[in-house]
């Protein structure tokens, strides 16, 4: 069976600003919690701030664990520009290190959820 591609930023009403839930995806994994998947994107939205443009698409995948922490940011494909796939790669790995995107919720019963997340910077 094929991967689905991720869905990306920017295709929705607030074009990937953080309200936008097209640009993740938790494959294979029931996870009724849309609060904590919106908190996710804001969360990653208000330190990611990419304003010169271009036409940039950058897929990573981290791991978020049960007390918030967040391991294995990997890189699943670059955008071909260093710096834009820098600030995607800083900006997991800051809301990371202050564990914005809390704790998984108790009804989740997983000790780990894998998020892939596309970076495309707004078209507008």
């Amino acid at each position: 069976m094929a991967k689905a591609a991720a869905p990306v930023a920017g295709s929705g009403k607030a074009k990937g600003r953080g309200t936008d839930v097209t640009n993740m995806l938790v494959e294979g994994i029931q996870f009724p919690f849309p609060g904590y998947l919106e908190n996710i994107q804001r969360q990653i939205s208000l330190v990611f701030n990419w304003e010169k443009g271009g036409d940039l698409v950058m897929e990573v995948r981290f791991v978020i664990h049960r007390d918030g922490s967040v391991t294995d940011i990997v890189p699943l494909s670059s955008s071909g520009n260093r710096q834009f796939d820098r600030e995607g790669r800083g900006a997991i790995e800051a809301v990371g290190n202050s564990r914005a995107f809390g704790p998984l919720p108790g009804g989740f019963s997983d000790d780990v959820l894998p998020v892939y997340f596309t970076f495309r910077p707004d078209k507008n």
